[in-house]
This record gives structure tokens, C-alpha cells and sequence, in this order.
């Protein structure tokens, strides 16, 4: 499950502006201190159906898109990243990571980032996918 994030990331890197540096919290070391940085990272999961054998899991994934306060662009840059995560992730299948068949992820809700530092302004982007997981018979 944890696979999809670089997946993600990749598709997001091809598809902000170059103002935007891309790093996933769990795939990507270093400093996240640009003007224009989106993370992403996994929220959380639920399991709708759980049936022996299998048991479907939809996890969810964050896109948050910060940008310092002070730049005069910056609200037109999230703006901007704002609709091209739409565009690159709705309704886009990741298809086949790590030999698990991911179905089309869903934007499920949007909402200020969490700890956001003083001079920042951003915005977080929810989205979900689901994929099948087998159990013992």
C-alpha cells in the first residue's frame, strides 16, 4: 500500500508547474523548505468490506500544497497546483504497483493543512483509492 506513494509523487512531479518541488514523506529525504513545496503523504485507511477470504482496503492519501505568504505569487500558485492535482489524480488509475491492481482515486475532501508555520499559506487535498487484499481461506 505504502508503494502507491512514490507512484504518486512521480505523476505529480510530471504534472505541477517547475515552481513546485514534490516529496513524499516517506519516499524522499532532505529539506521541504521551498517556496512552493507539495508533500505527500498517507492519512489513514478504512476496510468497507471485509469478507474471508479478502478484504478490501481504501487508503487515503494527502496532497498538501504550501507556499510562503510573503511571495506576492503565492496565491496564484496554489491556485494554479491546486487544479493540477485535480487534473493529475482524479479519476486516475495507478493500475499495478507492486503486483496489487489499484482502482481510480477519488478526491474525498479539501481542507487547511494541519501546522501550518507563521509566513505560510496552503491547502490539503484528500484523495482515495481501494484495492483487494487476501486473507487466509
Amino acid at each position: 500500500m505504502l508503494a502507491l506513494e512514490p507512484v504518486i509523487v512521480e505523476r505529480l512531479r510530471a504534472s505541477l508547474a517547475e515552481a513546485w518541488t514534490v516529496k513524499g514523506m516517506f519516499s524522499d529525504a532532505g529539506k521541504r523548505e521551498p517556496d512552493f513545496f507539495a508533500s505527500v503523504m498517507f492519512g489513514d485507511a478504512d476496510v468497507p468490506a471485509s469478507e474471508v477470504p479478502g478484504v478490501l482496503v481504501r487508503p487515503l492519501w494527502l496532497i498538501t500544497l504550501v507556499g510562503r505568504r510573503a511571495d506576492a505569487a503565492a496565491l496564484s500558485q496554489l491556485d494554479s497546483a491546486f487544479a493540477q492535482v485535480i487534473e493529475a489524480l482524479h479519476g486516475w488509475a495507478p493500475g499495478q504497483v507492486t503486483g496489487r491492481r489499484w482502482e481510480r482515486l477519488q478526491l474525498l475532501r479539501v481542507k487547511p493543512p494541519p501546522f501550518l508555520e507563521n509566513g505560510l499559506v496552503g491547502i490539503e487535498l484528500a484523495f482515495s483509492t481501494s484495492a483487494r487484499f487476501d486473507g487466509q481461506p
